[in-house]
């Protein structure tokens, strides 16, 4: 008869401290170590887009100071939207560089060549975003005028200025056009142009700048945090043209049915009836683009951050943004803010 030689508690358990571990503790250990490193991941990539965010914030607000300052050294006039050649000519602006140059009248069409100088100009603010550009002097002046980060509530605050051949002067586009307080119903020459502030109802809630880009027609779902950027933004409805629309997560159906009910149509029945180039809203947040125009752009995860006339910045998402008293001084007049149009 055998017997097992005599182990003292101490040598028992120094055994079993020798023994290693098995296939299935390791596996659980590597486990909890891959869901750890992914948490502490996902924390850093949100933290980095809150900086961008942050920033984003706070380049609008010294933007919005700037278009003050301008107000304030023009009588109280809104920064011009847009004005063409002929009619910069016409108006007798010329805009200069920080070297006092005179810019060619090409590139000062759009606001970021006139707003610079309000900015002492530092280019970072319109421009950081192109990483193509380690030094932003070397940012091109084509470039400068089409691409900042930020687009201007052009057709709606300042103004948009096309030279009129026939009558040989500089004409603002929808001056006076009166609008429509519901279908059919036109309130007539009421002004849908802010050219001051002083005219402007409701400062804290109408926006200036806010990101845009130069959109194709199409349906554009994930975010772009890179995206060009374009010099001007307009509304989902720009006059009677219905240009973009937005799903910001509820279903096609969903939406179609809450446009019903507040007396909308036109962009959504244009969905229903899935005419060329309209793609189906299936639930997924995103933009639907009708028109190729500049829309607003969600830079980091599904909002947009915008500045107010007041100098107030804050994320809104493009659902929100249809909300035409976003856009337009009038706009919150209408009974559906969101079907707001004007002749």
């Amino acid at each position: 008869m055998q017997t097992q030689p005599f182990r003292s508690p101490r040598a028992t358990s120094a055994l079993k401290r020798l023994r290693g571990f098995t296939i299935v503790e390791l596996l659980v250990v590597i486990g909890i170590i891959a869901v750890l490193l992914s948490l502490i991941s996902i924390g850093l990539s949100r933290g980095g887009e809150t900086a961008r965010q942050t920033e984003g914030l706070s380049n609008l607000a010294q933007i919005s100071r700037a278009w003050d300052l301008y107000a304030n050294q023009n009588d109280d006039r809104c920064l011009p939207g847009f004005v063409d050649q002929q009619s910069q000519a016409a108006l007798k602006i010329r805009t200069r560089d920080q070297s006092g140059n005179e810019v060619p009248a090409q590139f000062a069409e759009t606001y970021p060549y006139r707003l610079l100088p309000f900015l002492d100009h530092d280019r970072s603010i319109l421009y950081r975003y192109l990483s193509d550009y380690e030094d932003l002097a070397n940012v091109p002046p084509a470039e400068i005028a089409a691409n900042p980060a930020f687009g201007y509530n052009a057709f709606y605050v300042g103004g948009w200025y096309e030279f009129d051949v026939a009558q040989n002067r500089a004409r603002m586009r929808y001056s006076d056009t009166g609008y429509f307080s519901s279908p059919g119903v036109l309130v007539p020459r009421q002004e849908v142009v802010a050219r001051s502030r002083s005219q402007i109802l409701r400062p804290a809630e109408l926006i200036t700048f806010c990101p845009s880009t130069a959109a194709a027609v199409g349906y554009y779902k994930d975010p772009d945090e890179f995206a060009r950027g374009s010099a001007w933004v307009v509304p989902h409805t720009r006059a009677e043209e219905q240009i973009w629309a937005s799903s910001d997560g509820p279903s096609f159906n969903a939406m179609q049915a809450s446009a019903g009910d507040a007396g909308g149509g036109g962009v959504f029945a244009s969905l229903a009836s899935g005419g060329a180039g309209v793609t189906r809203v299936q639930g997924s947040a995103g933009i639907q683009v009708f028109v190729a125009e500049s829309v607003p752009l969600r830079r980091i995860r599904n909002v947009v951050q915008c500045a107010q006339v007041d100098g107030s910045t804050r994320l809104l998402s493009p659902r929100e943004l249809m909300n035409q008293g976003r856009f337009i001084n009038v706009g919150h007049l209408a009974t559906d803010p969101i079907a707001f149009t004007h002749p």
